[in-house]
């Protein structure tokens, strides 16, 4: 996640910062990161699906710690796949899924100690999870927005266009997302490092001086980023020199050509796509109550953009936002969670007579989605919230 060594690089430029110093403020929060570290401390429950709420628990006290200190948070949680990083989230479930599989060996083998570390791994933050934590933050009036897709960009929406005054967050990726101020490492104690864009020509590691936003862009992409790998030998100072010295990606690609560095078919191509993801992913716009990018298309883009996100009916991004569609499925969590129940009850009833359960759950989710298509494509009311707006009342 985020790119790396990119922090290190930055250290001139990053300044101790505490709560306090955010009194008044609004903050962005990148609230799955919390959330994957709340759920270190009950990574087997989450696992087997047993209840446990130490996750949410860990999220609200940081939640409360900022409110205690006179700061507004609106909690951004992650949505739907981007085609850009599919194949890094296939790595990443198969890699939780053999964790899983571990984790059960070593517990059966009795060596708890292994298992614990593996089902830490193996932790999958779905949305039925930020589901839960929603509850919650409804309750406490609490502002939140789930994005369409990533996080990082919707957190870079409330940032460039000042609906936030920082964003805090454990990924570097919000510095080549633009974001303006960005909190990183805050602790429980309410202290941190705070990096501003303003100061990046003043790093004395490396000299920024005369880099563009879009230098930096195309340093952080050639170093290797969530939407592209490294060229072999291209690390973070390499790419910096060669971005430095010839100031465009075209320019970069045309000179490693003439290298022994052998360049993939498509790498220019699916550089350019990168930049654009970085630059115009689709995200949530709370005042126009829609699914927009980033920032605005070129006029003269002639170029499929479905790998910014594909693009949503309104009422359906509207209903992902508010937290009453999963991001994943498209199907509203009214039904799946009663599916859920249903199944937990069945599976009860069966534990009790020693039969195994044994349950399809695309033949148990198919009605939901064909009825939540069909909801998306011709209701005008289907997705209305019964709750607050959400977000909306903060931009």
């Amino acid at each position: 996640m985020g790119i790396q060594g990119l922090l290190p690089l930055l250290k001139t430029v990053m300044a101790p910062i505490t709560i306090e110093e955010l009194r008044d403020q609004t903050v962005a929060i990148d609230v799955y990161s919390w959330l994957h570290k709340g759920a270190f401390s009950c990574s087997i429950e989450l696992c087997k699906g047993l209840p446990t709420s130490r996750h949410i628990d860990y999220c609200m006290h940081r939640v409360n710690l900022l409110r205690n200190h006179s700061v507004k948070p609106i909690l951004v949680f992650d949505g739907g796949s981007l085609p850009m990083k599919i194949d890094k989230e296939t790595k990443r479930a198969r890699a939780r899924k053999e964790n899983l599989e571990w984790a059960l060996k070593h517990e059966a083998a009795g060596n708890s100690f292994a298992a614990h570390e593996c089902f830490q791994k193996a932790v999958d933050i779905s949305p039925s999870i930020a589901w839960e934590l929603i509850q919650v933050l409804k309750k406490e009036n609490i502002d939140y927005v789930v994005a369409p897709y990533e996080a990082d960009a919707q957190m870079a929406f409330l940032s460039i266009n000042k609906l936030v005054d920082a964003v805090i967050t454990e990924d570097s990726d919000l510095i080549p997302f633009g974001c303006h101020r960005i909190i990183f490492k805050m602790d429980k104690f309410g202290q941190g490092v705070e990096f501003k864009c303003s100061m990046l020509d003043k790093n004395k590691d490396i000299d920024f001086t005369g880099f563009t936003k879009t230098m930096l862009l195309e340093m952080c992409i050639f170093s290797g980023c969530d939407y592209l790998q490294s060229l072999p030998s291209i690390g973070l100072k390499r790419a910096y020199a060669l971005v430095k010295k010839y100031k465009s990606y075209e320019k970069v690609i045309k000179h490693l050509r003439c290298t022994s560095i052998a360049i993939p078919p498509h790498y220019e191509e699916n550089f350019k796509k990168a930049i654009w993801t970085f630059q115009h992913q689709r995200v949530y716009d709370s005042v126009k109550e829609d699914i927009v990018h980033l920032s605005n298309i070129p006029h003269d883009c002639d170029i499929d953009l479905e790998f910014l996100g594909p693009w949503l009916p309104q009422k359906l991004v509207q209903g992902i936002a508010k937290g009453d569609v999963d991001p994943l499925t498209k199907i509203p969590f009214q039904f799946k969670m009663a599916a859920i129940k249903r199944y937990r009850n069945m599976e009860s009833s069966n534990d009790e007579q020693n039969i195994p359960l044994m349950v399809d759950e695309s033949q148990e989710t198919e009605a939901h989605i064909q009825h939540s298509n069909a909801m998306v494509g011709t209701s005008n009311n289907a997705l209305r919230s019964e709750g607050q707006i959400i977000v909306a009342t903060v931009m």
